[in-house]
């Protein structure tokens, strides 16, 4: 059986979810169209996505074209649910891009395309809603060239547009000479036919696109409107020819990846799977784990079976062990779209003090799905802190806590996640059986700055022969549970650290002396060092008509933006640089607001950079401090109530 595994993406309300209700009714998966805003589509389950009317989760779905099975994956169109987004992107064979002819390009439009086009996705456009009234085309076809790129093409020709009656023509049936133009810079043949005057056939019109778009080197642009169902049947057609077949390995040993978990309400966990060479059989063992039940994605429904095939999507049962992004067998490939990264976070407590492990179970099972929630439990006042994109998110999970585990949660104002890095050089070094060390170890450490960007990176100096290696695990264990806590509470950043001494007694030292001493020095070290603060940056680009230039530039040199000067495009002015995320949040409403909807404004996360030095943020510790080493040393003794 021939497979594609298809990912359709849009910013918020673009009529994403109404274009998957009209292709799945089209091939009778459904007997009726739902609509989002009655809370009634197949692929928006859970209650929250009815009620809010948007997309969450994203949620695959199975449907035949022809002999051609679609594994079809609904995604989420807000900025908070980038992450759902993300995992998706690493399984696909091709995607659908959709765009509202009334909105033309949006912000997460663009974030979207520039992940798809890095991830060599073959992508086709979907224009939306041409029915409205006020949609210009020829407007929305120039936006696209000009914000996502200029090797997009139209293959259908469009009638009565901003009119319900509006109408679409069969594929391949767009101005003939400006698409053999447009194809002679990929085509020999058609230049050479321009060149002498001879009339290209429509056949190698058609072959040329099929190729070409199924290569990823451009982007053919459908219209419709899904609410009328409009240029649905011509999107399957595009589906069926233009996008590329999973390749299919059955031969080879089994490898995959996994790229979605969720509970069923059995609370078994629901692995979702990519099945990229071989087959997976109920029994196999994967990670030491035994599959208890393989499920496959069959005409809209998840049917039980015994086996997932190369190339299909399907849910295994069973392997505890696997996490969102594992790979299994031969594959080497890592989910890595990286659209985003959390910025911000908030404290979260339950109502009823009572339910507070409770709360944590059901956090551990979140964050199974979605592995960018980060939460910490502070190990002195007992507190819970989340690491989360945005206001929608804290929402979702709020809402989830009750309506799943009867959990009524408050959360702390939202405050942005700010890093430390070291200023200076710092050592600092505590040897067995000296004053004050009561751990039979001996740890020398010494600390520096790392390029931007690099993280946290280790280093040991220390021979395994004079320090074994089971030593030396127990220094990267202490150091792991302590860098995310730097002398002003914030997570160390751009830091190497060094192990340049170490020594042990062969009697009486264990791995947990190095864990446990490894802390108080690596913290005098750095206190030796000093820090400085880091708060998060985006990347942007900001594209406003002439007469809002003015007011953009003084926007950003108030936001404490630093960019290019800004270029003169066409009709527009585009500017690019960095900025700090706790400046810029909602600006891309101020900025459709001031440029009358024709201004884009797009963020990314690009790193954690030095904040301006009259920023003074500190954090509530939720680890003991190492560098108060009488109390640090009495709560590795047991002496201090640390019960969490």
């Amino acid at each position: 059986m021939v497979i594609k595994n298809i990912g359709i993406y849009a910013h918020v309300d673009s009529g994403k979810t109404t274009i998957t209700e009209n292709l799945l009714y089209s091939v009778g998966v459904i007997k009726s169209i739902g609509r989002v805003d009655s809370g009634n589509t197949k692929t928006d389950s859970m209650e929250l996505e009815k009620k809010r009317g948007i997309s969450i989760q994203a949620a695959p779905v199975s449907f035949k074209i022809k002999d051609t099975k679609i594994n079809l994956i609904d995604t989420p169109g807000h900025a908070d649910f980038v992450a759902e987004v993300e995992r998706s992107m690493n399984v696909l064979d091709g995607a659908i891009l959709v765009i509202s002819a009334k909105e033309a390009v949006q912000s997460h439009t663009c974030l979207l395309f520039e992940a798809l086009n890095r991830m060599s996705i073959p992508t086709i456009i979907f224009v939306n809603k041409i029915d409205r009234i006020g949609v210009d085309i020829s407007y929305v076809l120039k936006d696209i060239k000009e914000n996502l790129s200029k090797k997009t093409l139209p293959i259908q020709t469009v009638k009565r547009v901003a009119n319900k009656r509006c109408f679409v023509s069969e594929l391949f049936n767009y101005d003939c000479l400006k698409t053999v133009e447009f194809l002679a810079d990929y085509n020999d043949v058609m230049l050479k036919n321009i060149i002498e005057g001879i009339e290209t056939s429509k056949d190698l019109i058609r072959s040329t696109i099929i190729k070409l778009t199924k290569n990823n080197t451009i982007y053919p642009i459908l219209f419709g409107s899904a609410l009328h169902g409009i240029g649905i049947s011509e999107l399957k057609t595009a589906i069926e020819l233009l996008l590329p077949n999973s390749l299919r390995a059955t031969e080879q040993d089994s490898s995959g990846v996994v790229f979605k978990i969720k509970r069923n309400k059995n609370n078994e966990r629901k692995i979702y799977i990519r099945q990229y060479t071989g087959s997976l059989q109920v029994r196999d063992y994967v990670n030491g784990e035994k599959i208890t039940k393989i499920e496959n994605l069959i005409a809209g429904k998840e049917v039980a079976k015994d086996n997932i095939k190369s190339g299909d999507i399907g849910i295994i049962y069973g392997v505890n062990s696997f996490r969102v992004g594992d790979s299994f067998g031969s594959l080497s490939k890592k989910l890595n779209a990286k659209l985003a990264t959390p910025t911000v976070k908030v404290e979260i407590k339950p109502i009823n003090t009572q339910k507070r492990h409770s709360l944590l179970k059901a956090l551990v099972i979140i964050s199974e799905e979605d592995p960018f929630l980060q939460y910490e439990i502070s190990e002195i006042e007992h507190s819970i802190f989340l690491s989360i994109f945005g206001e929608i998110q804290m929402e979702i999970i709020e809402y989830r806590l009750w309506h799943e585990f009867s959990i009524k949660v408050e959360f702390s104002d939202a405050k942005t996640i700010y890093k430390e890095a070291p200023i200076g050089t710092g050592y600092a070094v505590m040897r067995k059986y000296s004053k004050g060390n009561p751990f039979y170890a001996t740890v020398g450490i010494k600390v520096e700055p790392a390029k931007l960007g690099s993280g946290v990176e280790f280093v040991s100096q220390v021979p395994t022969g004079h320090l074994p290696q089971t030593f030396q695990n127990g220094i990267v264990d202490g150091i792991n549970h302590y860098k995310t806590q730097g002398l002003k509470g914030w997570e160390l950043n751009d830091i190497k650290i060094c192990l340049v001494d170490g020594d042990y007694c062969s009697v009486n030292s264990t791995p947990a002396d190095f864990r446990n001493l490894t802390p108080m020095v690596l913290l005098e070290a750095v206190a030796n060092a000093q820090t400085k603060l880091q708060w998060p940056l985006f990347s942007f680009k900001l594209k406003v008509p002439f007469f809002a230039i003015g007011k953009a530039v003084a926007d950003l040199a108030r936001m404490k933006a630093e960019f290019n000067n800004p270029k003169l495009m066409e009709n527009y002015y585009l500017i690019e640089g960095t900025i700090p995320a706790d400046l810029c949040g909602k600006y891309d409403l101020e900025v459709r607001s001031y440029t009358a909807g024709k201004g884009v404004f797009i963020t990314k996360y690009y790193l954690y950079a030095d904040a301006p030095t009259d920023i003074k943020h500190t954090r509530i510790k939720t680890k003991v401090d190492p560098l108060n080493k009488t109390r640090y040393i009495l709560s590795k003794r047991g002496a201090l109530n640390n019960h969490y």
